[in-house]
């Protein structure tokens, strides 16, 4: 079991607890994601999730939108899930707590 800080030393915000998910894809999104509390773009969790594949990923960027919405799904039982900061090219995604009332 890795010791990681409860808050990020750069931007003084709190990680969130372990999260859960079945594939071990989605697993590595979701990792990352949840370590990058500022946001991370699409191209680099295609870099960074796919750095050990030969032919460098899935051809089809939106591979990754489809992982995330499955991944929301197991998400939101544990409080949680991940959305884009913004539409459109460059957009970062972070992980956002569900509050209660449908707000986050």
């Amino acid at each position: 079991m890795t010791r990681r800080p409860q808050i990020c030393p750069t931007c003084r915000r709190p990680f969130p607890p372990r999260l859960i998910v079945r594939g071990p894809v989605r697993q590595r999104i979701v990792d990352l994601i949840a370590n990058r509390p500022a946001g991370i773009t699409r191209a680099e969790i295609i870099a960074t999730v796919y750095a050990d594949d030969i032919d460098g990923g899935p051809e089809n960027p939106n591979t990754i939108s489809v992982l995330i919405k499955h991944a929301n799904k197991e998400l939101a039982t544990q409080g949680f899930h991940i959305e884009p900061a913004w539409r459109g090219r460059g957009a970062r995604y972070r992980l956002v707590r569900i509050v209660a009332g449908g707000a986050s």
